[in-house]
């Protein structure tokens, strides 16, 4: 789908249902022939407490799942529950054969933190990239076993864009975060862009905006950025998803943006449709690999 931008050049509108729908595909016949070899890809969500935007997102994940073929199971915890216990919870899922990705969800209860649970997650089996070793070898470039669902949705999009590959490209990251911020840097890196982090601390956002070639936003500030920030051509990609009365907006103002930009992801149906289907992505990558 394409809009034209202010210089009259069809913006390129980076549709992420589009690509999910392309790699669930793909996906269905991944899992047809492990089932085939005896093999039924599993996924185990650790879910404490009753968050309301986490049980949704969890449901979500449960129906993509069934439709690739692949089982998402859900396993409580309550509100009240320990470090201790979710340490525990991941013990036993590491030793379950039948199990092939192990994920916790977030965010967690105020009590709980993220950095006193996460190195008891099962390395090998961490789908979402959150076990501390495999941050460190995303961090290092060297080669993670799985890279975390978000960014990895944010790659699979850059690839389609007009400024793909990235060598030499120059692009600014805007968010920090341990979650998409400081991942999406490392990947585009590992991809010889040029890259520039912005967060809230920065001074300014500007020059760095507006001589980047590409522009990923992930702040959780809806409207950040506006077409009048960008570089004329740029590709933008919005991981911004906050409800404000009641309509998801991004992070970016999209009316004024496509205007503008040469690429872009809407919101909704940019970043996070594909998300979902990269993780599960990762979970058969896991089968496979213990099918061999």
């Amino acid at each position: 789908m394409r809009e034209r931008n202010a210089d009259g050049v069809p913006a390129l509108i980076l549709d992420g249902r589009s690509l999910a729908a392309d790699l669930r595909t793909e996906l269905v016949a991944r899992t047809a022939a492990l089932r085939e070899a005896g093999i039924h890809p599993k996924l185990s969500v650790v879910f404490v407490g009753e968050n309301e935007s986490s049980l949704a997102y969890v449901r979500n994940l449960e129906r993509t799942g069934e439709r690739v073929g692949i089982d998402v199971a859900v396993d409580r915890l309550g509100e009240h529950a320990t470090a201790a216990d979710v340490r525990a919870r991941f013990r036993g899922l590491a030793n379950d054969p039948r199990v092939h990705g192990v994920m916790l969800q977030q965010p967690l209860p105020p009590h709980l933190a993220i950095r006193e649970i996460a190195d008891a997650m099962p390395a090998d089996k961490d789908v979402d990239g959150t076990h501390p070793t495999n941050q460190g070898h995303l961090a290092f470039g060297s080669g993670t076993e799985f890279v975390p669902a978000t960014p990895a949705a944010v790659m699979l999009l850059l690839e389609r864009s007009p400024h793909w590959p990235l060598r030499g490209r120059r692009a600014v990251m805007i968010g920090r975060s341990i979650v998409v911020g400081a991942p999406v840097a490392m990947l585009m890196l590992a991809q010889d862009a040029s890259v520039t982090i912005l967060h809230k601390e920065s001074s300014s956002l500007q020059p760095y905006v507006k001589m980047a070639e590409i522009v990923v936003v992930a702040a959780g500030a809806p409207g950040l950025i506006h077409g009048n920030d960008l570089a004329s051509g740029a590709t933008v990609i919005d991981v911004g998803t906050t409800l404000v009365d009641g309509v998801l907006k991004g992070d970016v103002d999209f009316e004024s943006a496509v205007t503008v930009a040469g690429a872009i992801t809407p919101v909704p149906g940019g970043v996070g449709p594909v998300t979902n289907v990269a993780l599960l992505r990762n979970v058969v990558k896991s089968a496979e690999r213990a099918g061999r």
